[in-house]
């Protein structure tokens, strides 16, 4: 055990410790963490391996850095990532958070023609309109609407849509998004939102569309997700 931990890098070694003082609570929200300096005479290494690790915790959302005064333990703030192609659940299973779902609207009706447009079908055709809220640890974090094409998944009603819709996509239809167009902006919750988000009315929130594709290009899915604007922070990684 302890060669495989001595084979470890120490910035992901100062990453696991410092998530697994979070997870036992020994760092509590709000929490001061120790200072790159004690980190570097806890762990024995310089203060590049402390900075990469708290960059990358802090882009992971555990932790906040404020300028001159140190870092400290962030709980409360959601990190999702826009360069990586993934849904709700998975993103949030990937940092051990419990993910549910409520079904609030499921019908199978005509495409209209912003709907067809974005989905590049015959307006009217057929495609699944499915509304969820999604939960994390029992807390309503966002209202989803997917629009499917009916001829991917002609029996799409038959299956549990409280948990991942990839995973029942890839599972039973064979089909799965290879890239993803996305766009953001900020809006300000109307009664209905104020009601299922459980947040005060015209609180901030972010609106999310994306358009997924298959390998071929061709769209596979229309996405218009309301994430709450108190909850959610969203990162990218560029290069030059």
């Amino acid at each position: 055990m302890n060669n495989l931990l001595n084979k470890t890098p120490k910035y992901q070694q100062i990453i696991q410790y410092i998530i697994d003082k979070i997870e036992k609570k020994e760092f509590k929200e709000g929490q001061k963490l120790p200072t790159e300096e004690e980190l570097c005479s806890y762990f024995n290494v310089s203060r590049i391996s402390v900075r990469k690790a708290y960059d990358e915790l802090m882009h992971q959302g555990y932790i906040i850095r404020k300028h001159g005064k140190g870092s400290y333990v962030n709980t409360s703030l959601m990190v999702m990532q826009l360069n990586s192609l993934q849904g709700f659940t998975e993103e949030m299973r990937s940092r051990g958070i419990r993910v549910t779902s409520k079904v609030l609207k499921f019908e199978l009706v005509n495409a209209e023609q912003e709907v067809s447009n974005k989905l590049q079908i015959e307006k009217n055709s057929k495609v699944y309109a499915i509304e969820r809220l999604r939960y994390t640890d029992n807390e309503p974090m966002a209202i989803e609407t997917v629009f499917i094409p009916y001829f991917y998944c002609p029996d799409l009603e038959n299956h549990n849509l409280t948990n991942s819709l990839y995973e029942i996509l890839q599972n039973y239809y064979k089909i799965s998004p290879v890239k993803a167009s996305q766009s953001i902006e900020a809006d300000l919750a109307n009664k209905r939102e104020h009601e299922i988000l459980n947040i005060k009315l015209k609180a901030p929130i972010l609106k999310i569309e994306r358009i997924s594709y298959l390998n071929n290009n061709t769209p596979m899915e229309y996405v218009t997700s309301l994430y709450r604007g108190d909850k959610y922070k969203f990162y990218v990684m560029l290069n030059k």
